[in-house]
């Protein structure tokens, strides 16, 4: 199946792929070629596209993902906010930005609480990633 992981930027990343997961308000789930037409809100986290033993792993701000298709032309589009490679999460950026977020929370609405889910995914991956 064809796999694109785009940003309103740039396109992150495109090819092919046997399986995309990723993670809605609901959890986690997979779509593999020929999964019946899928549309689902994403949360911050990792997207993780898989072909055979490479895989390509990116940590996402949010976005949307649809995937539908016949068999030969299936597809998987991720809409995301902003995305990254997972490899490339800074650990120390992500800390001061989980930081910057925190001290906002006196200010608590929607979009503060939103980038701080963000900024702690953030240092989650790339404490991860350090190990």
């Amino acid at each position: 199946m064809n796999v694109s992981v785009v940003s309103p930027e740039k396109k992150v990343w495109q090819g092919d792929a046997d399986m995309v997961v990723a993670r809605s308000p609901e959890g986690e789930f997979a779509i593999l070629t020929g999964h019946i037409p899928f549309l689902a809100a994403l949360v911050p986290g990792v997207v993780k596209v898989s072909s055979g033993d490479d895989s390509e792993i990116f940590f996402i701000t949010g976005g949307v993902l649809e995937a539908s298709g016949s068999n030969d032309e299936y597809h998987v589009i991720v809409l995301v906010d902003d995305a990254e490679r997972v490899g490339d999460v800074d650990l120390d950026e992500a800390k001061r930005r989980l930081m910057a977020s925190r001290g906002r929370e006196e200010d608590i609405d929607q979009r503060a609480e939103a980038e701080m889910r963000v900024a702690l995914g953030r240092v989650e991956i790339a404490r991860q990633e350090s190990h």
